[in-house]
Formats: C-alpha cells, structure tokens, sequence
C-alpha cells in the first residue's frame, strides 16, 4: 500500500493534524496538496476528529487499520439490512449485495474514501429505525451526517417520516455539536472559528464548476437539454418532495420493514442522483440496493416472471457498475468531458432506473412477497443483539 499514491485519507490526516495543531482545516494550505479553496477538506470538524485514532498511529499501520474498520463496517451493515429483509434464520441476499458493493465500492477502500463509513452509517441507521431502536437510529444518523455531510439528505428524509426521532435526533445532534469543543486543546473559539470556516468551504464548494459530475443534470446534457444552475435546483427540490412523498406513502402502504427498506434505497438514490458533485466513488452509496432489491425480485418464492426479469436487470445493472469504467471511450467527445474514461452517464442512469423501481413498489404495489412480512421482528430476523 502506498499512502500517498492512492489515497482520500490523506485528506483527513492533513485535517487531523491541522486540528490538534490548532491550525485551519479549510482555508488553502500551498503546503498542503490535498487542500484547495473548493475541494479538499469539505467535511464537518467531526470527520477530522474521527480520524484520529489512525492519525497517531505509523503511517502504513494507521492507513491499513483504518481500511480494515471500514470495509468491515460496510459489511456488518451489509449483513444486517440483508438479514432484516430476509426475515428468515438464513439470509438468502448477502452474497450478490456483498459482492456488488464490493465490486463497486473498491475505490473507496482503496483510497480510504469516507463515502464507505458513510453508506454503512445509512445503512445501520435504517436497520435500527425499522427495528424501532429510535436513540441508534439517530446516533447513527448524526455519525454519518459527521463523517459526510452528504448524509443530511437522508436524515432529514428519516426525521420527517418517522416522529420518534423528532425530539431524539436534536438530543444527539446537540450532543455531537459539542464534540468539537471538547476535544480541543486550543479553546471553544478555536473550534467556533472551525465551524465558521466549514460554513464558508461549504457555501464555496457548492458554486457550479465548469466540469460536469455524475448526477442527473450530466445525463439531461447529454441527451441535449442543458439545464441552467437555476433549472438544476429546481429539479432537486421537485425530486426531494416527491422522494418524501414516496417515503411517506412507502411506509403507509407497506409497513414498516418493506416501507423501511424502501425508505433507506430511496435517500441513497436521492444523495447519487441529485448531489451536484457525484463522483463515481459516491456510488457505492446506491450498490447495496440496487443489489438488494435485485436478489429480492430474483429469489422470491412464487415471483411473477416478469419480476424475476426485474430482479436480474437490477442484478446485471449492479455488475454493469462494477465494470463500467472498462467500457467507457478513451477519446472523443465523450472522454473530454469526463475527464478521460470515468463514468458519468451509466451509473446516474441505473440510479434513476432505481429510483424508479422504488416509486412503483412504494406506489402501486401490493404484495411484494418476498420481503418479510410487515410485523414484529422474530429474534431470527432481528440483526441486532
């Protein structure tokens, strides 16, 4: 492994050294060339925080340590949504949504990305609301909000669909608000100071930037309806109405496990498909899903045909993300907008198609019989001690 080569997390040890240092995480550091004025550090004081236990450890033991923490919390979190939805002893749908995520999300294990923590925070936090465990579902809620702030889209879709988090969500938000001026050696202004300045990186990196990114308005563009910066956020606050109408009407209709599965598959599609800077290692937010509801439709007992059609496309979708670098053109018109071979049109597009999916199960369906049955969780469903 070579830290330096291949990696994001040299992001965070930079922060994490500015922040025990007591000097500033945001603004530009020339010295520091994972830093700039609208990328780099993008993140809450909590990510930098966060990172410390491997930041004091030697470089090649802390990166490595760190990389197995996170791909086992991505498959922890793998195992207990494949289980929930499962609600049988054995779990019939780990192995294909291990092994897309896995494919998929390699990069980020590679480079140490925080969207692999991030996911399974998501993750942990839908299995803990379906299970009702609202105080770990808001815990896990703030944690990945704290390790991305990416995250917010889907806490806000989980505070406004499920009132038990109304007054303990506040409770822990609060409580991780503090954090940073806690674990400080250099003073409440210094981490005050902190949080302005991630304000401002924050307000600064939402600027549009003259490339395109892997997100809905790339795809509109190549399909030739270029939308304006305008358009664009018009489209966004349609797309998160009706991904809370969804949510709402997913959890009415369904229950609360199959509303809940639901639920969660609809905030990752939101964050990939409608954040303006999705890049491809953001997408392994969504490959879990696509998966999991590819095995659900493929294995179910007494499926229609046509939904184990829908199962394997979802399926053959999943695997198409893991390879889709390979078949992008090296040249061309299409190579100098992505930036070479990186994908910004396959993975938005199967993302939509999903979310899709999801619209009409939580819309017009009404049987889906392979999910567990909307009921009280057995101790051989339940994924947590």
């Amino acid at each position: 492994m070579h830290p330096e080569k291949n990696s994001v997390s040299a992001c965070y040890r930079v922060a994490c050294e500015c922040w025990w240092s007591g000097r500033d995480m945001y603004e530009n550091v020339y010295e520091d060339k994972f830093n700039d004025l609208f990328n780099g550090f993008v993140y809450l004081p909590h990510a930098a925080i966060l990172y410390s236990p491997f930041e004091a450890l030697p470089l090649w033991f802390g990166e490595t340590l760190y990389r197995l923490v996170i791909v086992s919390m991505m498959a922890w979190a793998i195992w207990r949504i494949t289980r929930l939805a499962s609600g049988r002893p054995w779990n019939e749908y780990f192995f294909a949504a291990s092994a897309i995520t896995i494919g998929v999300g390699a990069g980020n294990a590679i480079n140490g990305q925080y969207n692999l923590p991030m996911a399974a925070s998501i993750i942990l936090a839908a299995c803990a609301l379906i299970e009702k465990r609202w105080w770990w579902g808001a815990i896990w809620l703030v944690i990945s909000i704290m390790l991305k702030p990416l995250a917010l889209a889907p806490a806000l879709l989980a505070l406004a669909l499920y009132p038990a988090l109304w007054w303990r969500f506040p409770i822990v938000a609060l409580v991780a608000f503090a954090l940073p001026f806690v674990a400080t050696a250099h003073g409440p202004a210094y981490a005050w100071g902190e949080y302005e300045m991630f304000w401002t990186k924050v307000v600064r990196a939402a600027q549009p930037l003259p490339r395109r990114f892997a997100e809905f308005s790339t795809v509109f563009w190549w399909f030739w309806l270029d939308l304006s910066d305008f358009q664009r956020q018009v489209c966004r606050v349609i797309a998160a109405i009706a991904t809370l109408a969804l949510g709402f009407a997913a959890l009415r209709r369904r229950g609360p496990v199959k509303g809940g599965l639901i639920l969660w598959a609809l905030g990752a599609s939101y964050i990939v498909v409608f954040n303006p800077r999705t890049e491809g290692l953001t997408y392994v937010v969504i490959a879990p899903a696509i998966a999991l509801f590819g095995a659900i439709e493929c294995f179910a007992d007494r499926a229609l045909k046509w939904r184990r059609c829908v199962g394997l496309a979802l399926l053959a979708m999943g695997v198409l993300m893991i390879f889709v670098h390979e078949l992008m053109p090296r040249s061309g018109a299409y190579a100098e907008v992505a930036q070479g071979s990186k994908d910004l049109l396959v993975r938005p597009i199967i993302s939509m198609i999903l979310y899709a999916w999801l619209a009409w199960l939580a819309l017009f369906d009404a049987r889906g019989p392979s999910l567990a049955p909307a009921r009280e969780l057995t101790p051989a469903a339940r994924s947590f001690p």
